[in-house]
């Protein structure tokens, strides 16, 4: 008993009946899903050369902490070495400051100086120079 399968039976029954069978979801299938996973596989704003290529960055040398500071924070170690550093003071009639704080965030000095003056900086510590004084490793 060969008569086509259940579809084909289905299909045949509904001829008959005079009923028409509807294309237009197997259409829609047929154009949509393959869109669907085409879209899948492209990623929207990027060329395909730029996916197939991938530059090999250069080594960035690791940053060499200074011996030198004038305004501003820095953390010591990383950013300024650890030492002692002295400075010529202010120009006449003005001031400078420097704050340390230690690596828990407590103030551990604080000093407004009106000539030349020497910090020992300790490596953790933050220090804020600030007045215009210019301070260097001694």
């Amino acid at each position: 008993m060969d008569d086509g399968g259940p579809y084909e039976r289905y299909y045949a029954d509904r001829q008959a009946a005079g009923e028409r069978t509807v294309l237009w979801p197997w259409v829609l299938l047929a154009v949509v899903v393959p869109l669907l996973v085409v879209r899948s596989f492209v990623i929207p704003g990027e060329s395909a050369e730029a996916t197939a290529t991938q530059a090999v960055a250069a080594p960035v040398p690791a940053p060499v902490a200074a011996v030198t500071a004038t305004d501003g924070e820095f953390r010591v170690g990383p950013a300024l070495e650890p030492g002692d550093y002295g400075t010529p003071g202010p120009g006449r009639g003005s001031a400078c400051e420097h704050v340390r704080v230690g690596p828990d965030g407590g103030q551990v000095a604080r000093a407004v100086l009106n000539g030349p003056a020497t910090v020992r900086l300790i490596e953790g510590e933050t220090v804020t120079f600030a007045g215009g004084c210019a301070w260097s490793r001694r």
